[in-house]
Formats: structure tokens, C-alpha cells, sequence
């Protein structure tokens, strides 16, 4: 996420299916599988997508095995959100996130235990504190 203030996030990300898309390709780089079983080459559906292999066939979507799981957040607000966590000095408070995003506190405070919780097992030196 390469992108030089919110707004600029905010207007590349207008719609979810770019979120999707954008996820996607990091996520799978190359060869797309379905992250229940490993097999390759899913199926694409309306949803979402579902596994080519005959003893899975699982439907799933990109949130699947990651910290946006069971989430009916939209990948536009995680994606800012994850953007205004890593970019401000001393991090951002749930309030202001939520200020910022036009979201509940609530949910500005679920989104950033779960950003914190991804950072802290992900990139660590991304939270400061040494």
C-alpha cells in the first residue's frame, strides 16, 4: 500500500471488487488455491469462489484464514484502517480511527485489535515500543 495520504487510498479503493482483486494478488501471487485443502485453480462464483477439488468443493472467499475473517467489514475500511495504523507515529486511538473511517467506536476498536494482533505476528517493529 504504496499510497501518499487516505484520501489517495480511499479513491483507488472505491468499490469492494477492487479490494477483492487487490487482496487476491497479494494473497495469491501467481497460482490461486483454495485454502481449505491446497488444491488449484478454484472455481469463480457471484460470492465468491469454490474448490475444483471433488472431496473438498468448499466455497470461500479472499477473508478466509486471515485476520478479516468473519468480518462483514468492508475490505475498503480494513484496508484504511490498516494505512492510518501503520502511518501515524505514535498510532491512532479507536476514537479517532472511527472520526476518521465514519465508523463506530466499536467497530474502530474490533478493527484495530485485529491490525495490532496482525502487525504484532506479522511485522513487529511496525508497532514501535523498541
Amino acid at each position: 500500500m504504496d499510497f501518499e495520504s487516505l484520501s489517495q487510498l480511499l479513491d483507488y479503493f472505491k468499490e469492494e471488487e477492487t479490494c477483492i482483486e487487490y487482496y487476491r494478488n497479494i494473497r495469491w501471487p501467481g497460482k490461486f488455491v483454495c485454502p481449505h485443502c491446497g488444491a488449484e485453480d478454484p472455481y469463480v462464483t457471484k460470492r465468491g469462489f469454490k474448490c475444483s477439488n471433488s472431496e473438498c468443493y468448499r466455497k470461500f472467499s479472499v477473508r478466509v484464514g486471515t485476520f478479516f475473517e468473519s468480518s462483514k467489514i468492508p475490505l475498503r475500511i480494513w484496508f484504511a484502517a490498516i494505512w492510518l495504523a501503520t502511518n501515524h507515529k505514535k498510532g491512532i486511538s479507536s476514537i479517532q480511527l472511527s472520526l476518521n473511517l465514519g465508523i463506530a467506536q466499536k467497530t474502530a476498536w474490533f478493527v484495530l485489535h485485529r491490525v495490532r494482533e496482525m502487525l504484532k505476528d506479522k511485522d513487529p517493529s511496525m508497532l514501535g515500543g523498541g
